[in-house]
């Protein structure tokens, strides 16, 4: 998936607070903070995905990503132009057509995970699929798709992350806002990471704000997910190029 051992995801959600400007901002943010792909979150109609999830105290949440159809297209190839992967992930049967034909891969939400038609509706595209998987629930789903460990509470509190549990896994979906969370992630063996991140003029009350990195913490976020990943090699064991000055004084009996 990437040059790099983990393959870094940056998920905008809502935090571009419906704007088409601070959309187009992001793009450039997540390029510019060294990651592989950015993702959004669409719907067509907010009143049925409340309905869906009988979440209907939600219903201004996901009004904030039902933004004009066109401006997909319009990401896709602006993504393209700056030289990031573009994602995007939709919650109901009908969008997941609206979609296919702009994404390389399909990242389904972890709330939409243990929905056995919904998934397989996606398999019809023949696309990689990526399947975040909630910390209760053991996924039903054992062909393609590559499965994120996922804390899904909002923001994920760090004492929770469980993050021993990604050896059974592709990656971790990340909602703690913790700068190093991405790096213990490696250690523990990812080579897919999902982070929520903002924009400065992103609005407080935003529902994502909570558990969205800034732009300068995104940065770091990334940094801190390569420096682990240097630092974990390649497990192979071998003399390495700074010992080899050094090995003329080891004591062999």
């Amino acid at each position: 998936m990437s040059n790099y051992g983990c393959f870094l995801i940056a998920e905008i959600g809502s935090t571009h607070d419906g704007k088409r400007k601070q959309m187009s901002e992001a793009i450039q943010i997540a390029q510019g903070a060294g990651a592989n792909a950015i993702k959004f979150q669409w719907t067509s109609t907010p009143n049925k995905l409340a309905m869906r999830r009988q979440a209907e105290e939600y219903l201004w949440a996901y009004e904030k990503i039902a933004f004009p159809i066109e401006w997909l297209a319009e990401l896709k190839h602006e993504a393209d132009r700056t030289g990031i992967a573009w994602l995007c992930t939709v919650y109901l049967p009908e969008d997941i057509a609206v979609i296919a034909s702009l994404v390389q891969q399909f990242k389904i939400s972890s709330f939409e995970a243990m929905d056995e038609k919904f998934v397989k509706l996606h398999e019809i595209y023949n696309k990689p699929i990526i399947l975040s998987v909630p910390g209760h629930d053991k996924p039903f789903y054992v062909g393609r798709a590559l499965l994120l460990h996922c804390v899904s509470a909002y923001p994920a509190p760090t004492d929770e992350m469980n993050l021993s549990v990604l050896r059974g896994h592709d990656g971790l979906s990340d909602h703690s806002a913790h700068p190093w969370m991405g790096a213990l992630a490696v250690a523990a063996g990812a080579h897919i990471i999902e982070v929520h991140f903002r924009l400065d003029s992103t609005d407080p009350a935003n529902p994502d704000y909570g558990h969205s990195l800034s732009p300068a913490q995104l940065r770091q976020y990334i940094q801190n997910v390569r420096f682990a990943e240097a630092a974990m090699g390649d497990g192979v064991k071998r003399l390495t190029p700074s010992e080899e000055r050094w090995a003329k004084y080891r004591i062999r009996a």
